[in-house]
């Protein structure tokens, strides 16, 4: 998905109040807002980023990151007849959003977690849930010198005292470990220095019986590669190792077990001896020594685990690891004391394998392991492993029919109907939709995550007989993406499935089409190079390869598509190679002669992931997503003489920031687009640009019911209308359709 969710500081009332205030003095707002249409959160939960404990009843119980009644998550319990209750469905307001972490439970079935937003500041929460679901938030981040954004768990004493981590926050920034008492007293224990003794902590700690707490950091400390470190339960902390990213590993995301002799244990997800740095399963002893126990070589093996480990009576170690395997999509692995790797399971993907597991695993007493996918159901699943290696779906967590988080731009027919995609649908691989004039919406194809492809993030385009056409990211005979088409009737057929290979890979921009009935698209890997292609695919199916990506001068992995003037030059932008690394505007002939007509360098732009539009002089309009004068992006112009002027610089404040998408040249002469960041509330903006480069914007959201985090471009009808999709937001924060009227 493309997230990185803005924090949520202020209530709804609050946002909407301070939206209309902006509105009276010009700032925002320019024009009414209307959602179209809301998109359903998956009713049961989404992606459960952290694995489950289980009680002596069989029953586990966990999180789910994002989904629920209103989108921002849950706590559920499933028990040993596979039956799930959601116990409580986050709101993203006081009651804390997005719980990255699983939950504790106490001898009385309290259960206890954290939140990585919402809350009072919309800095995270700590919480306790009820047997019977009610929660109590016991204390809420201020993203201040207390820590802000939890993404671990807390470990639970016989006090009933909590303790974990904050990514951010405490003195420097750079995150806290904390404690909260049972009444809700919290106390900073430490605060981190990114260049003393670490930075951003993913992981929460564990206690030893003196009181002393142990973890990791994910960045910081004397390499920067993240550090293992020990705080005494008077508050010293004492740095154990530094990781290098090298041999020794870096970047470890999961924390560490300790054994009798004071040895920990853990994973790195970066580091190792392998070209592909894959990370490694380490051991650091009580006195620093740090020993890697095994390097992944990102094949076979695994490669990149997210997740700690844990360790059974005979001192062998057991874990995931996110990539790698048979398919590419994560493993089960044991760990002898001895060194010696076992690949348990090798997750299979596709449209019934699970796959992705960002967590680690629990072992009960006869040798089960336990533990969660991204992929696999809908939205995830539960799994068991068996001593033997025999998976087991527990439960996969449900999608809704309409599907949810679109991240694609609409296309829309004489009759005012909208087509477009989105993620989930009952299958979790996404659908095509249509929504009429009055707002109801009719799923044409759902995907199943095979042959037929998987994971539309691009939208669709439609021919004068009412076909559309399409990409999927994933999928396909080889995983690899698919070029489709749908019938008005919703029968869907693969044009091309790409290898990965020659013909390009994993296409995350939409088509064009010619008057011969040829498509044009790019891909975001694969070609000669491996950094993507510009392709032609004929009315039969016949695909071309018009042009390889180096990765160089030339620019390297598309993300945004084509388009083409009456001579059949092409027109595009890579975010990354150029002479600076930065991107590039490129221009490529029917005979596949590719003119890099800029090179970004940072001050004009950086990263263009949108595309192109072209006036009637020639001259190209687009946007960048970093770089400018604060950062935060620009919208620019390419003369036909490679003259490059910026038009708009964004600060990321008011006027929004990080435009994912390009822009669309209204009647008027006027450019429109949208931000995924900045505006009034922090959750983007649509804005018009004079062209003179006079910016207004026209609506700031909120974040709340009329949608957040805009990553998609606009439409416009002949009456001037503005149509378009925002990723979060909406009655249930799956996202919306928004018609925006001057």
């Amino acid at each position: 998905m493309l997230m990185t969710e803005t924090k949520r500081g202020v209530s709804r009332a609050s946002l909407l109040w301070l939206a209309y205030a902006l509105c009276g003095i010009g700032v925002a707002c320019a024009a009414t807002e209307t959602v179209v249409h809301n998109f359903a959160s998956p009713p049961k939960g989404a992606i459960p980023y952290a694995g489950v404990i289980r009680d002596s009843a069989g029953n586990f119980f966990g999180t789910t990151s994002e989904g629920g009644a209103f989108g921002w998550g849950v706590v559920y319990r499933l028990n040993a007849a596979g039956k799930e209750t959601v116990l409580h469905s986050f709101t993203g307001g006081a009651d804390g959003g997005y719980p990255y972490a699983g939950v504790v439970r106490d001898s009385a079935g309290n259960l206890y977690g954290t939140t990585s937003q919402g809350g009072a500041y919309g800095a995270g929460v700590v919480y306790k849930l009820s047997a019977s679901g009610q929660e109590t938030v016991l204390y809420s981040f201020t993203g201040g010198a207390d820590g802000g954004s939890p993404y671990a768990g807390v470990t639970l004493d016989s006090s009933g005292n909590l303790y974990g981590t904050t990514e951010f926050g405490g003195a420097s920034g750079a995150g806290v470990v904390y404690k909260v008492s049972a009444s809700g007293q919290q106390t900073v224990l430490h605060s981190f220095d990114a260049n003393v003794d670490g930075a951003q902590p993913y992981a929460g700690v564990i206690r030893d019986s003196s009181g002393n707490l142990y973890g990791t950091t994910s960045y910081g400390g004397a390499s920067l590669y993240g550090a293992v470190y020990k705080l005494s339960a008077s508050g010293q902390q004492t740095v154990l190792y530094n990781f290098t990213g090298g041999n020794d590993g870096g970047g470890p995301l999961g924390g560490v077990i300790r054994d009798s002799a004071g040895n920990l244990y853990g994973t790195t997800v970066e580091g190792g001896s392998y070209p592909r740095l894959a990370g490694t399963v380490y051991e650091v002893s009580a006195s620093g020594q740090e020993t890697v126990l095994y390097h992944f070589t990102g094949g076979a093996d695994g490669g990149n685990p997210q997740a700690g480990v844990i360790r059974d009576s005979a001192g062998n170690l057991y874990g995931t690891t996110f990539y790698g395997g048979a398919t590419g999509n994560g493993v089960v692995f044991e760990v002898s004391n001895s060194g010696q790797e076992t690949v348990l399971y090798s997750f299979p993907g596709g449209a019934t394998g699970a796959g992705l597991p960002l967590s680690g695993v629990i072992r009960d007493a006869a040798g089960n392991l336990y533990g969660t996918t991204e992929l696999g159901g809908a939205w995830g699943v539960v799994y068991q492993l068996t001593p033997s290696g025999q998976p087991t779906v527990l439960y996969g967590f449900p999608g809704a029919a309409d599907g949810a988080y679109p991240s694609a731009s609409l296309t829309r027919d004489s009759a005012g109907n909208l087509y477009g995609t989105a993620g989930g649908g009952t299958s979790g691989w996404g659908v095509v939709y249509r929504v009429d004039s009055s707002g109801r919406q009719n799923v044409l194809y759902t995907f199943s995550g095979g042959a037929d492809g998987s994971t539309p993030i691009a939208g669709v385009i439609r021919d004068s007989a009412g076909t559309l056409y399409g990409t999927t990211l994933f999928g396909g005979a080889s995983s690899w993406g698919v070029v489709y088409k749908v019938s008005p009737s919703g029968k869907e057929t693969v044009l091309h499935t790409f290898t990965g290979s020659a013909d390009g890979g994993y296409p995350r921009a939409g088509l064009i089409h010619d008057s011969a009935g040829s498509l044009y698209g790019t891909t975001s890997t694969g070609g000669a190079f491996g950094n993507g292609v510009v392709f032609k695919l004929s009315a039969a199916g016949q695909e071309t390869v018009l042009y390889n990506f180096t990765g160089g001068l030339d620019g390297g992995d598309p993300i945004a598509g084509v388009i083409q003037d009456t001579a059949s030059n092409l027109y595009g932008t890579a975010p990354y190679g150029g002479s600076s690394g930065q991107g590039v505007v490129y221009k490529l002939s029917a005979a596949g002669q590719e003119t890099v007509l800029h090179s970004f360098t940072g001050t004009d732009g950086a990263n263009p992931y949108g595309g192109v539009i072209q006036d009637s002089a020639g001259n190209l309009y687009g946007t960048t997503y970093f770089g400018g004068a604060s950062n935060y992006g620009v919208v620019y112009k390419v003369s036909t003489a490679g003259q490059q002027t910026v038009l708009y610089s964004f600060t990321g404040g008011a006027d929004g920031g990080q435009p994912y998408a390009g822009v669309i040249l209204g009647a008027n002469g006027s450019f429109y687009g949208t931000t995924s960041a900045g505006g009034a509330s922090g959750h983007g903006v649509v804005y018009k640009l004079s062209p003179s480069g006079q910016e207004t914007v026209l609506y700031s959201f909120t974040g709340g019911a009329d949608g957040a985090l805009p990553y998609a471009g606009l439409i416009q009808d002949p009456a001037g209308a503005l149509y378009g999709t925002t990723g979060y937001g909406g009655s249930e924060n799956a996202g919306v359709i928004f018609k925006l009227t001057p």
